[in-house]
């Protein structure tokens, strides 16, 4: 009993010290983690930033900031091809290590930072971090997004290719200074509209963001970026429950509504089952045809989100590549001018084709070298090492910690060549261009390729070489840098030019 009594005063003459000096306590307990991560932890002799050993706020702060991508392009370079840029996190620039870490069936899974991303309820392909439910929602969504799938899209592709072409006549006949990078994105838009749901809904024709479509996926995906970065703290923001019931009173976001908008409009439709018509097989009736084959597998719900990540994601990945090429080609005139001639030279189709694109070797040498040097993608691709640990370029690391890729980093590699930093097609026409093609990772790599890659380098391939054909651009202001920041995607803009029709 004696001993009880002792025991129980010591515990209250702690307790009490604790409530009296509370402040001096939290900061020895962040001192005490502080000093273990940076000095014991496993990951301690990676070189990095002081701050990232010790919390994963400069991560979150450098996606507030909106440069991440050049953040770790300086880090690669002070620190060497590893660097450790959270406690338990490294990020890794080569492109051997890149390989294995997102090589499909390597037993490296996605981590927390993909569940920041909405809708909460229905992850899509990109959000899903469970591999087999990953794998049921792409056996069907891969169909609709192949390239012959995409091809047979073509002639209303096109009629968007049409509309834009005329309205960059307009610009040429009026000699008004012309906005090319945001009509590239509502042309991007567009597209994904007749692709995915047989409905353009008029960006290029009003040269607006419709419903702030474009802004809205701007900040929400900056939100993302951020939280993603420190994932715990989606549970006191948007998912709190006082946040949910606050959305509650509002309006879906336009892109939900326009998601949910088709899925009710095809449901209605008697005639032609899942398609407005029976010709045209969108990404939206071929998604709710493999739901309807197995639901058990493809549900309703899954239909929704992968509807919505099209909208989501479909066209800003898109317009930002483009809108780097085109930069980087009227920042160069002597590119500009080997390019035009070659696509002048070629005699191509009034809509060209795939095919055709194929056969202009200096364009797709600069298409590359757009992707290679300005990524779509700004922030890092994080996945978990498996639990018994994994090689990674040759080297052995430990299960649980976090293994991270910055395409910007990796894309500036001496596997590249000379002069990394520049805009140079020709690295892509001579030498081991396959081995440089294998280590590109616009679209991701390995198992989790983006999905929309084939509609996204069919559109590319198609405008580009037809905007060239027919016009001359010049950059309004020559030696200006386009203004960007990151917030998954890279987001542009200032790409302004004069246009003149050619002669």
């Amino acid at each position: 009993m004696v001993n009880d009594g002792t025991s129980s005063a010591l515990v209250a003459d702690i307790l009490v010290l604790v409530k009296n000096n509370v402040v001096l306590f939290l900061v020895l307990l962040v001192l005490s983690r502080c000093i273990y991560h940076r000095y014991f932890h496993p990951l301690s002799k990676y070189p990095g930033p002081l701050a990232c050993s010790c919390t994963r706020l400069w991560k979150a702060w450098s996606v507030y900031n909106g440069h991440t991508e050049l953040d770790f392009i300086d880090l690669h370079r002070k620190y060497g091809s590893i660097v450790r840029v959270a406690p338990n996190e490294l990020s890794f620039a080569s492109p051997k290590a890149a390989h294995d870490i997102l090589a499909p069936g390597n037993g490296f899974t996605k981590t927390e930072f993909y569940k920041a991303f909405p809708p909460k309820h229905a992850p899509d392909i990109f959000t899903e971090t469970r591999e087999w439910k990953h794998a049921a929602m792409k056996r069907v969504a891969v169909v609709p997004y192949s390239l012959a799938s995409v091809q047979k899209m073509s002639p209303w592709i096109e009629d968007v290719q049409n509309e834009f072409i005329a309205k960059i006549g307009e610009y040429a006949d009026s000699g008004r200074v012309c906005d090319l990078g945001d009509l590239l994105h509502y042309f991007a838009f567009d597209v994904i509209g007749e692709f995915a749901f047989s409905q353009r809904y008029g960006f290029v024709a009003q040269e607006r963001d419709i419903g702030g479509t474009i802004k809205l996926i701007d900040n929400v995906q900056w939100y993302d970026g951020i939280v993603g970065q420190v994932p715990e703290l989606r549970h006191v923001l948007r998912e709190s429950p006082v946040f949910q019931y606050l959305l509650t009173l509002l309006s879906p976001p336009q892109v939900t509504q326009m998601a949910l908008g088709e899925i009710a409009k095809r449901k209605k439709n008697k005639t032609d089952g899942f398609f407005l018509e029976p010709e045209r097989r969108d990404l939206l009736g071929q998604l709710m045809e493999g739901s309807a084959r197995d639901p058990g597998k493809f549900s309703e719900m899954d239909v929704f989100s992968v509807a919505h990540g099209a909208i989501g994601a479909g066209a800003d990945s898109t317009a930002s590549t483009m809108q780097s090429f085109f930069h980087f080609i009227l920042s160069n005139p002597e590119i500009h001018r080997k390019l035009s001639e070659e696509i002048r030279g070629a005699h191509l189709s009034p809509n060209v084709t795939w095919a055709e694109a194929q056969d202009l070797p200096y364009f797709q040498a600069c298409l590359l070298e757009a992707m290679r040097l300005r990524p779509a993608v700004g922030l890092s691709i994080p996945r978990y090492v498996p639990k018994g640990g994994a090689m990674i370029d040759g080297t052995n690391y430990p299960g649980g910690i976090v293994a991270s890729i910055n395409g910007w980093a990796v894309h500036r590699d001496a596997l590249f060549g000379d002069n990394v930093d520049q805009f140079r097609p020709e690295r892509w026409l001579s030498g081991d261009v396959r081995d440089m093609k294998k280590h590109m990772y616009q679209f991701g790599g390995g198992g989790h390729l983006c999905i929309g890659r084939n509609l996204a380098q069919f559109e590319m391939n198609k405008i580009i070489p037809q905007l060239l054909e027919n016009f001359d651009f010049e950059l309004v202001y020559p030696g200006r840098p386009v203004k960007s920041h990151s917030t998954f995607f890279v987001v542009q803009s200032g790409l302004e030019v004069f246009v003149r029709r050619r002669k």
